[in-house]
């Protein structure tokens, strides 16, 4: 957020709108074999889970090999918030429907990529 000629304005980032592309196509991908089901309509429940990479300084230390909780950046509001803005219209309708969030953020395992883990379920 900045101001220009004293209004407010608001913009997206490159790297947020290409994560956000990203995410989308993946999503797509995702919803696409049980489209009928989507977009949900009503409260949800949401799980995430961002495995961050492993840190090159960490290859050498730390074993056995295992996820470890991150404190590193990114936060775990903007992680969400990209992947919510993305799932909108495709997985919901819109993010207000979001009633209950899990959010894990640990650092990969030795020998393990990067990954973003999400499960959707209506809340009951």
């Amino acid at each position: 957020m900045s101001t220009h000629g004293g209004f407010p304005r608001v913009y997206d980032p490159k790297k947020s709108r290409d994560w956000k592309q990203l995410v989308k196509q993946y999503v797509r991908e995702a919803v696409k074999e049980s489209s009928d089901e989507f977009p949900y309509e009503g409260p949800l429940r949401i799980w995430m889970k961002f495995v961050m990479p492993l840190p090159k300084s960490a290859h050498r230390k730390r074993k056995p090999p295992q996820e470890v909780w991150s404190i590193k950046k990114p936060d775990v509001d903007n992680l969400y918030k990209g992947i919510a803005d993305a799932m909108e219209g495709i997985v919901y309708k819109n993010d207000s429907q979001i009633s209950h969030l899990v959010i894990e953020k640990k650092t990969a395992a030795q020998g393990n990529e990067a990954k973003v883990m999400i499960e959707v379920t209506p809340a009951i």
